[in-house]
């Protein structure tokens, strides 16, 4: 195979003179002229085998000094020795075009119908050799050869240079296709690049209202607010943690009161004394926790701090009413701020403006990378590369009418 390549690829006294842009042709009409050679040696003996088949079939062994049966023993081998031969011959037609998968691919399947021919025939053959012995042999050397010239075929496609040499044509192909691309991608190129100064534009028109939105009235107020909310929300957990934290400090007396007093208010508030303050509308629990103090003072609930815990049940229940204000009062002052917050548009036209920001900026990435796909590339170093790799497949040309950019 690689006969071909040095006579055709390596240095001479003179190189050879090659236009770049006939390079892909060049290469593409040498590299496979063995195959091609190969194809033709191939469909010249398979050729013989159809003639040399003829011959077997028309041997007459009716004059042969052996009995009639084993006569028809031959014969009825010889049909079928000539019907496999013909479906081995319509199976390794040679490829119809040529690159180192098809080569390699028909190969494969003639080894494949070749086995299977021999798997099939042998018995065939060792029957039929003693009567038209003359006319196998000249069939078993055709064969033979056929086998010969795909074993090259196949040792030749294997070779690193071929796989090599395909992907310089890949290469230059997509290096013509690039220039010859060049006017409609320049067009393409300025498109874009006005396209991204609009955006530019729009991107710096769409920060500016955003930062002029921080300062109006609105978005003021708006900020004054948001600040409201969160101090309310603060004071509210502080009301609600104190509410939490007196109760606590009394539960173990009301439990007592309530074993003897029973009421579902009191377990309520010693549960969870936030929700049930807030729905004690007629503060029915400062009179229990009055009654409970009272009990506790006359010794009818046991106790260890006596004095102290009647002293804080007490005070509770005095202060029951203040608590349930002030939390009331924090809560609705909440609901003020969240109510001015939801009014205010400031937030809403802010968020919006972000969004078609984000777009711009999304949309000006996307053809700021369009337009590096766009440019020029730098193919003087692709072409420094396939000239590199050319000597290495031993082509050794000169190359003329190079377009380095």
């Amino acid at each position: 195979m690689w006969k071909f390549l040095r006579s055709l690829f390596e240095a001479r006294e003179e190189k050879a003179k090659v236009d770049f842009f006939e390079l892909e042709k060049f290469i593409a009409e040498r590299m496979w002229k063995d195959a091609r050679q190969d194809a033709e040696a191939l469909n010249n003996a398979r050729q013989k085998l159809e003639e040399g088949l003829e011959k077997l079939q028309q041997k007459s062994i009716d004059d042969a000094k052996v009995q009639e049966r084993i006569k028809d023993v031959v014969k009825g081998n010889r049909n079928a020795f000539a019907i496999t031969l013909r479906i081995l011959l319509q199976q390794t037609a040679p490829p119809a075009s040529y690159s180192t998968k098809s080569v390699i691919e028909f190969c494969r399947r003639f080894n494949e119908a070749m086995e299977d021919f021999n798997k099939k025939t042998i018995r065939n053959y060792f029957i039929m050799k003693n009567l038209i012995g003359e006319e196998l042999e000249e069939i078993r050397k055709g064969l033979k050869e056929t086998e010969t010239i795909a074993r090259r075929m196949q040792k030749n496609a294997e070779k690193g240079e071929m796989a090599l040499l395909e992907d310089i044509q890949k290469r230059l192909a997509d290096i013509y296709r690039h220039l010859e691309e060049k006017e409609e991608r320049e067009s393409r190129l300025e498109l874009l690049e006005k396209k991204a100064k609009d955006l530019l534009e729009k991107e710096k028109e769409a920060t500016e209202a955003i930062e002029k939105l921080k300062d109006s009235p609105e978005f003021t107020e708006l900020a004054k607010d948001k600040a409201g909310l969160q101090e309310a929300m603060k004071e509210l957990e502080a009301v609600k943690n104190r509410l939490r934290s007196e109760f606590s400090e009394v539960s173990r007396p009301l439990k007592k009161f309530e074993k003897a007093y029973p009421s579902r208010m009191i377990s309520e508030y010693v549960e969870g004394p936030v929700e049930a303050i807030r729905k004690d509308d007629a503060l029915k629990m400062a009179g229990l926790l009055h009654s409970a103090a009272e009990s506790l003072g006359k010794g009818e609930i046991e106790s260890k701090n006596l004095e102290k815990e009647t002293q804080k049940v007490q005070e509770l229940g005095s202060r029951l009413g203040e608590m349930r204000s002030s939390m009331l009062a924090v809560e609705a002052k909440l609901d003020e701020f969240a109510e001015k917050i939801k009014r205010n548009r400031a937030e809403e036209e802010r968020g919006l403006k972000i969004a078609a920001l984000n777009a711009i900026e999304k949309e000006l990435a996307e053809t700021e990378t369009a337009i590096e796909d766009m440019k020029e590339r730098a193919i003087g170093k692709d072409i420094e590369a396939i000239k590199t790799d050319l000597k290495k497949a031993g082509f050794d040309a000169e190359l003329e009418n190079v377009p380095y950019e």
